[in-house]
């Protein structure tokens, strides 16, 4: 969750007595929560509107929905001045862009540009990892200005907070350098963008310099966006862009190197094209609204009726928007969930069990018959989790939130044994097992795992159990072919066949194992594709 927060007396003269008073219908519009905290206003917003990450954004969406203040044109130019990268940054952060924004002092708000640029930096930029932005008082640097990488021990600046040394010195020494320094793949050759004096302007995703340091008084500022992810650089592009153009300025791109088509796919991004059918909108609403053209307007599209429905023009900042079913859940907005009508449902039959979940809960019965109990246990897991029995899933989570969930299980039996570990000290006999979807060379299965512990725990005891359940389930030829697995031990099990299809392992617990998990007792198991053997 994003949080900005203000004085109310500041938040006043941001919003006007109007707007401030709007904010909480605002809230049941969009979505997002309000606290009062003494003369503190906070809102909360979830992720997916970074538009609207600052007041000064609010207030002119706001102004948009509730005075048909429709934006008409994107708020791009073309300024003469350029960044120029060469080849061997672009190895290193490959994606740059910039832009100029023009307009009278900032005064007082210059401390919410910071603010704003550190909100990007955290979101979009994920650290900075992804995206770093600089912002430069351009009265004071000379363009055109270089996008370069030079050996950190042969440059020497100033920083923004007046730290004098080498590249090499400020980011072993400085408080930016020790913290982000991390992101540069190799510390001795450092990203710096240049003015056309050679004075450094900001050593990305470091830190800027002193010379083009923004005050009260700064009327004309460049922006520069790098990175390692372009979506994420145009996105922190377009979102700055706008702020700063809710801020009374006038915005301009500069020409970074990417070429002419690649700008003009820029500037393209600014009121993008998405069409949306009229069947669209009553298959997620159930119904169309009087007229969804002003609903869009209102939400800070330009539209218009197209053939067969709408033709939506999309504005740059809002990077959530990526289809029709996004469009659509904001007609559904402006035009209020509480005013959608209450309907019943119309239903067109009676639901039937689904056939394999009738199988899957026979199975469940005679397992529960014999006096095994059934558990669930993590689909994910992390991946060192798995090293005791080796991986071979195939399935890793990308970006995951946490290592300790970064692997989908391609087996039942690791789950189970870290549930012996937190149970270890209940009494013996365990009979459990457990049914449940495993990812095998990227194909899902529904697998049965159960497991036998106790101090006479054997390879005859869960046969018997494996033995009974084929006979209740189908009464197919079971055999068990001798198979060397660092799992098992070895002559204590193998490979399980029905009807000489091969369905999993069956077999007595490899005591390293056991003891790598901190237990002490035999472990008897069996783990079958139990998809296959109900489809035989």
């Amino acid at each position: 969750m994003v949080v900005i927060r203000e004085s109310e007396n500041e938040l006043l003269s941001i919003l006007g007595e109007t707007y401030k008073n709007k904010l909480f219908d605002y809230a049941n519009i969009i979505g997002y929560s309000i606290e009062e905290d003494g003369n503190e206003i906070r809102i909360e917003f979830n992720p997916d509107r970074p538009d609207l990450f600052s007041f000064f954004a609010l207030k002119e969406n706001m102004k948009i929905y509730y005075d048909n203040n429709f934006r008409i044109k994107g708020i791009l130019g073309q300024s003469d001045i350029k960044l120029i990268p060469d080849n061997n940054v672009l190895k290193v952060r490959p994606y740059v862009l910039a832009f100029v924004a023009s307009g009278g002092k900032i005064g007082k708000n210059v401390s919410h540009i910071i603010e704003y640029q550190e909100r990007l930096h955290e979101t979009i930029g994920k650290s900075r990892k992804k995206v770093a932005i600089g912002i430069h008082d351009l009265n004071k640097i000379k363009p055109n200005f270089k996008y370069t990488i030079i050996d950190s021990n042969k440059i020497k600046f100033t920083t923004y907070d007046g730290f004098t040394g080498t590249a090499d010195e400020i980011i072993k020494n400085h408080e930016k350098g020790t913290e982000f320094s991390g992101l540069l793949p190799d510390k001795s050759k450092v990203p710096l963008i240049l003015d056309s004096e050679n004075d450094v302007m900001s050593m990305p995703p470091i830190i800027n310099g002193i010379k083009s340091k923004i005050t009260e008084d700064t009327e004309r500022f460049f922006f520069d966006i790098t990175g390692t992810d372009y979506n994420a650089v145009r996105n922190a592009f377009f979102l700055l862009a706008y702020e700063m153009s809710y801020l009374g300025y006038r915005i301009y791109s500069c020409d970074s190197g990417m070429g002419t088509k690649k700008m003009q796919e820029l500037h393209n991004f600014d009121f993008r094209e998405i069409k949306i059918k009229s069947k669209d909108i009553k298959n997620v609403m159930g119904f169309i609204p009087e007229d969804p053209i002003i609903l869009l307007r209102k939400m800070g599209y330009r539209c218009e009726i197209s053939a067969d429905g709408y033709k939506i023009n999309v504005p740059g900042n809002r990077i959530d928007v990526m289809g029709p079913a996004d469009i659509v859940e904001d007609i559904a907005k402006s035009y209020g969930y509480d005013n959608i009508k209450e309907t019943k449902l119309k239903t067109c039959g009676i639901g039937n069990p689904y056939a394999e979940n009738e199988n899957l809960d026979l199975i469940r019965e005679i397992m529960t018959s014999i006096n095994y109990q059934e558990i669930k246990t993590f689909v994910i897991n992390s991946k060192s989790f798995y090293e005791s029995f080796g991986y071979h899933g195939g399935v890793y989570v990308q970006n995951p939130k946490s290592l300790d969930f970064s692997v989908v299980r391609d087996r039942l039996l690791p789950g189970i044994m870290d549930f012996l570990v937190i149970n270890k000290r209940r009494k013996l006999p365990f009979k459990i097992f457990e049914i449940g979807e495993v990812i095998d060379n990227t194909f899902q299965h529904t697998h049965l795992c159960t497991v036998y512990v106790n101090t006479t725990a054997s390879y005859s005891d869960i046969f018997q159990v494996i033995n009974y359940l084929n006979k209740r389930v189908n009464n197919y030829k079971l055999t068990v072919k001798q198979y060397s697995t660092g799992e098992i031990i070895p002559g204590r099990g193998g490979q399980v066949f029905i009807n000489n299809e091969y369905v999993g392992l069956i077999g007595e617990l490899n005591p390293d194992i056991i003891t790598r998990f901190g237990l002490s007792v035999p472990v008897s198991f069996f783990e079958i594709d139990i998809g296959k053997m109900l489809s035989l």
